[in-house]
This record gives structure tokens, C-alpha cells and sequence, in this order.
């Protein structure tokens, strides 16, 4: 197996770079100085925030404060309505720690799937209960900016623009994740030269190549973390016939996952639901296991780089070997993928600092310079 003589590790220090803002886009009619002066005045009595909306963690950013919130995507309500338990307080963290133990009179729930609203109202709560955070009083709905999968569709953004406002936000833009996840990984996507970002979050995995602030090729699966930590369940229940929760298969994932054969660790002991004895058994995971668990997945997204890296012309491919492929989200730090990835495409790989904020970090970016950036969002609003 080759290694990947380039690699850079997530807990190496790269010395994160500020990207410098992609040029202004032509626009129309109003100067630069006048639309400086509406968004400073604009500035001085709303907050300018930016979510990174994602399946298993929302994030959110303030301008001038930086990224403020990090919560798991999860609300416990009473069930059959609205009402989310402990006085609005269930949600993210609170929420998160009763997956599988609540009650029958409790619905806890993850109000996205695969980068997607799966439940508008649980979602229009969630975005109300971060704009809340982040108002600080302030009587003005603040402007805010979501990412969003570049195979959303016009009604899935639509949704999100609604979900948005109703929760009580101002005018709302989108920007792709690629371009956010590009711009937060300190890649000059600005300049006529292609360069890979590969995003995988909990629900999907984001394939995109961007080239003068753009994405030209792209491709997103519905298989990223989420389906490694089913992958692990479903061995442990086929293997042991014991059944585990999702905390349990991701810490087995965090603990003994990897993406290549041979990488050996302590083993686990964990403890599931025996479906034989119906009682509690514990079983002990060793590494090679959880890495033919994970195999499957995994082949899932190598194969889907592959694809999407054929699909390029002669500029773009040559464009890849030099500036290489950038490796982001949070299953990047699973050992051994960004070697995995550099033997199937014969490209160096690069994982930034703290892969899994790289969204975040971009959207923070442009909030920072949101004039610049203007051209590149989008605004479901004005559509309807």
C-alpha cells in the first residue's frame, strides 16, 4: 500500500491562512460605496450570523464573535406536538443524551436527513432556538447565511429559506458547502486552477471540484458517518446478535475505526442488548473487525471519487496532481482514509486543522467580508 508522503494530519498544526475574498462579480446599479454604507448601518443594529446547518451537528457563527455554538441536531419534544421539554432547554446536548432511553411519552428527534429538512417544524425550532443565541437583545431579525448540499433541490432550499424566516430571521442566503468548505480549508478556489474538496459529514459526502470561485464538477452520496456507524451496528447485531445504540457504534468508530487493514489498537469492550438471552451481554471489538465493518462505506465513497475524478478533462486532472485533494468534514479523521484516498487516485491528500469545522469556517469568512462574497450567495427569497 502507498502511503501518502503529503498527508497532513488533523492534529498537525498547518497554520490556518485566511483566504483573501473571491473579486466582485459584476452587479447592478448600486455602487460599492453606497452598498458599504446600507450594510455597516444594517450592521449596527442586527447580528450577522451564519449556521452550519448539518444531519448530526449545527453549528453557529456571529460576525465578529466567530463560531459561538456548537450543538448535536437533535430536539426531545412531548410527543405528538411541539412543546420541547425542560422549558425549551431540549435541544442539542439535552437532547442528544436521551436518544434510546426516552420514554414512549417523549419523541426525541433529528430533524434532517441526509442534508435535507426531514421535519420543518422541528427544524424552524431548532433554527429559532440558535437565532435566539446569538440576537443578544437586538430588535432587528438578523441577516442570516446557511450552507447547503449542492444537490439540494429549488423546494428543499425553499424550505430551509421558509423554516428560516419563520424562526424569526431576516433575510436568509445560501452558500454551497463546497465553496464554504473550500474557503474554511484556506483554498484559493478563486483562482483558474481546479481543487478537490471532499466533505464528509454525518449524513452525506460531498465530491466537488471548484475552479474561479465555482464548482464544476460535483457529486454528493448519501453515505458518510452516519452509514460507517450503521455499518458497525449492523456487524455487531449479525456478528454477536447483540444490539447497540448509535452513541455506542460511533464510539466504536471514534475508538477502533479505520480505513486501511492492520492498523492495530487496544480491543473494546462494549455492552448492547442481547436478542438470544434478552438481557444485557457485553462482546470485545478488536480493530480488524471494525475495519471490515467500515469497508463497505467506505467503498462506497472511494468508488464515488473515482467516478467524479474520470469525469475530468485533461486541465482540471492536471490542476489535481499538483494542488491535490482536500479531505474535510468529521469522518476525516478516521485513520488511514486520506491514504486510502491517495492509493485509489494517486493524489496527495490534505486534512486541514479541526476538519470538521472547515463549513463553519467558511461561512464565518463570509460574513466577515459579505459584500465581497454577495455575488456567490444565493437567496431562495428571491424567487418566490
Amino acid at each position: 500500500m502507498k502511503r501518502n508522503p503529503q498527508m497532513r494530519g488533523a492534529d498537525s498544526p498547518p497554520g490556518r491562512k485566511e483566504v483573501r475574498p473571491l473579486p466582485r462579480a459584476l452587479d447592478s446599479g448600486t455602487s460599492r460605496g453606497e452598498r458599504m454604507v446600507v450594510s455597516r448601518l444594517f450592521g449596527l443594529f442586527s447580528t450577522d450570523m451564519a449556521i452550519d446547518l448539518g444531519t448530526s451537528t449545527t453549528r453557529l457563527c456571529v460576525r465578529g464573535r466567530g463560531l459561538v455554538s456548537e450543538e448535536p441536531t437533535v430536539l426531545a419534544v412531548k410527543k405528538g406536538t411541539h412543546e420541547v421539554l425542560d422549558d425549551g432547554r431540549a435541544i442539542g446536548r439535552n437532547a442528544r443524551k436521551m436518544l434510546g432511553r426516552a420514554p414512549l411519552s417523549i419523541d426525541v428527534i433529528r430533524p434532517l436527513r441526509g442534508g435535507s429538512i426531514d421535519d420543518f417544524d422541528m427544524t424552524r425550532i431548532l433554527l429559532a432556538h440558535f437565532i435566539r443565541t446569538a440576537r443578544n437583545g437586538s430588535w432587528i431579525a438578523p441577516r442570516l447565511l446557511v450552507n447547503a448540499s449542492t444537490d439540494l433541490s429549488d423546494v428543499a432550499k425553499t424550505a430551509l429559506q421558509q423554516a428560516a424566516d419563520r424562526a424569526g430571521a431576516g433575510k436568509v442566503y445560501l452558500l454551497d458547502q463546497p465553496r464554504a468548505a473550500g474557503l474554511g480549508a484556506g483554498q484559493p478556489i478563486h483562482e483558474a486552477h481546479g481543487h478537490m474538496i471532499i466533505d464528509i459529514g454525518a449524513g452525506t459526502t460531498d465530491i466537488s471540484v471548484l475552479s474561479l470561485g465555482d464548482v464544476v464538477e460535483s457529486r454528493s452520496i448519501p453515505v458518510a458517518g452516519d452509514a460507517m456507524d450503521e455499518a458497525i451496528t449492523h456487524y455487531v447485531r449479525n456478528r454477536y446478535n447483540i444490539l447497540i445504540g448509535p452513541d455506542t457504534a460511533e464510539d466504536v468508530k471514534i475508538r477502533l475505526g479505520s480505513a486501511l487493514p492492520g492498523d492495530e489498537g487496544p480491543p473494546l469492550e462494549i455492552t448492547g442488548y442481547g436478542r438470544d438471552v434478552q438481557v444485557p451481554r457485553s462482546v470485545v471489538l478488536g480493530t480488524d473487525e471494525v475495519q471490515r465493518a467500515l469497508d463497505r462505506p467506505l467503498s462506497i465513497i472511494i468508488d464515488s471519487i473515482g467516478d467524479l475524478v474520470a469525469r475530468l478533462g485533461p486541465e482540471l486532472s492536471s490542476d489535481l496532481m499538483e494542488s491535490g485533494i482536500t479531505l474535510c468534514g468529521g469522518a476525516a479523521s478516521l485513520p488511514g482514509l486520506a491514504d486510502r484516498i491517495y492509493a485509489s487516485t494517486n493524489t496527495k491528500v490534505h486534512v486541514p486543522q479541526e476538519p470538521g469545522l472547515t463549513v463553519a469556517r467558511g461561512l464565518e469568512l463570509v460574513l466577515k467580508y459579505f459584500d465581497e462574497f454577495r455575488p456567490f450567495l444565493e437567496c431562495p427569497e428571491d424567487r418566490i
